[in-house]
């Protein structure tokens, strides 16, 4: 006894064959997503696209086939010769026979000659100018080295300063002052004249009042011993007295 296909239960007639599109299309989404889930969680992994391609199969064959390209080789020519042509003997040159100059070009080339020379007289440059030496030259005198100053020199240079206090009369005759000033290489020092007194006391301005007077009357007396005995001293004494009299100011 055969069975029949109708005759079987529903279950089994709605139990058809599946499509093999359906099955790719469940692969490609589950490779996806394997592939998406290892790209974020782990080190980047190179995709060979060919053994990929070789996965995918369906009922046992590849879904995509391979056709190995075949590679041409390159076409292989032959070098051609090269054209050798027929050597040409050559011809010596001929020299260039120039007409002879007629009597007014050679005038003319004459006078640019003569024009050119004048002009090269005329002018200066650096081939043809020769700056003329100075007529009059100045010959400097010899350096003169200088001495050492002797000791006379080096006593005369150093700086001699004498204190004197004495008492003065008044200018007026009434009482009198201790005065006291300083010299200075033999001469006196106005601002020094009277510092012994208050400066700007009445004291202070009588002493300086008097010390005028006594420069002056010190300066008469200094010159007529100096007239008579000529000595050093007397004479130092009169140049100390006599530019104190003529200079000192009691105001200053």
């Amino acid at each position: 006894m055969k069975s029949d296909w109708d005759d079987a239960p529903d279950y089994i007639r709605n139990n058809k064959k599946q499509s093999p599109w359906r099955t790719v299309v469940i692969l490609g989404v589950g490779s996806a997503i394997t592939w998406g889930l290892i790209a974020l969680f782990a080190k980047p992994i190179v995709i060979d696209v060919n053994q990929l391609k070789q996965a995918i199969r369906v009922n046992g064959q590849p879904l995509f086939s391979e056709q190995p390209v075949q590679a041409q080789a390159p076409a292989y020519s032959e070098p051609a010769e090269p054209i050798r042509l027929p050597s040409m003997p050559l011809e010596p040159a001929q020299p260039v026979v120039q007409p002879p100059a007629s009597k007014a070009e050679i005038e003319w080339m004459e006078r640019m000659e003569a024009i050119a020379t004048e002009r090269a007289k005329n002018s200066f440059n650096d081939n043809n100018y020769r700056p003329k030496q100075p007529a009059n030259t100045y010959t400097p005198p010899p350096t003169q080295i200088a001495s050492a100053p002797t000791v006379s020199e080096r006593k005369q240079r150093q700086v001699s300063r004498e204190r004197t206090s004495k008492w003065i009369k008044s200018w007026n005759g009434g009482t009198n002052y201790l005065a006291e000033w300083i010299s200075v290489n033999n001469y006196i020092d106005g601002g020094s004249v009277c510092a012994n007194h208050r400066k700007g006391s009445i004291d202070y301005r009588e002493c300086r009042k008097a010390a005028k007077q006594h420069y002056h009357e010190e300066c008469k007396t200094w010159r007529a011993r100096y007239d008579n005995d000529r000595k050093d001293h007397s004479d130092r004494m009169k140049q100390r007295y006599c530019s104190a009299s003529s200079s000192f100011s009691p105001m200053g």
